[in-house]
């Protein structure tokens, strides 16, 4: 038996403040690392390309998001022809050549990207005060027969690439989306549907 105001626990007044306050320590470093481990996974997923317009690493920046395919990180499956794939490359990359420029820069390089059958489209969209730049994920790359945009349907083999959209204001990344952009490939070129940049 303690005598009153006598700070040692007994069973009947046992404090368990020590208990949680060696607890609360741990706890801490748990939720910091999850936190850390978190934001390192994040900058992994979100990593910009290097300058050139290589993507940074081996792999492109978005394609880290499919798994379990036995091709290269970045590379589209079998059934894709590698001229197929390189014209929509040659697409993608001029149409990003202009991101962070210039809104008519872009808006020119997106009329000579659309398909000429569907270009009058283009004449219904708002003035674009954004640029964009896709991140493709070329493995991703796949033929979508029968698929038509509702401005008409595409002219040669139409195809379906998964990209993340990266928007600019200027020179600053001021918002991101997700998209499957449809490119018609016919006589060596890619054309796209008609996109009304925001």
């Amino acid at each position: 038996m303690t005598a009153e105001g006598d700070p040692r626990p007994t069973a009947d007044n046992a404090v368990t403040a020590p208990a949680t306050a060696r607890q609360a320590p741990v706890a801490r470093r748990v939720v910091v690392m999850a936190v850390a481990g978190l934001v390192a996974f994040m900058a992994a997923c979100t990593s910009d390309r290097a300058e050139g317009g290589d993507p940074a690493g081996s792999s492109d920046a978005a394609g880290s998001l499919s798994a379990g395919r036995s091709a290269a990180p970045d590379s589209p499956g079998a059934s894709v022809p590698s001229e197929d794939e390189q014209a929509i490359r040659a697409t993608i990359d001029r149409l990003n050549a202009t991101a962070s420029g210039p809104v008519a820069d872009q808006r020119s390089a997106l009329a000579a990207a659309v398909d000429p059958a569907l270009i009058a489209a283009l004449d219904q969209c708002p003035n674009a005060t954004t640029t964009l730049r896709f991140e493709p994920v070329y493995r991703d790359l796949r033929e979508a027969p029968g698929w038509a945009a509702p401005s008409g349907e595409l002219a040669g083999t139409v195809y379906a690439l998964p990209a993340l959209v990266r928007i600019f204001t200027g020179d600053r990344i001021t918002g991101t989306d997700l998209t499957t952009l449809h490119l018609g490939v016919q006589q060596g070129e890619a054309f796209l549907t008609p996109l009304c940049i925001g």
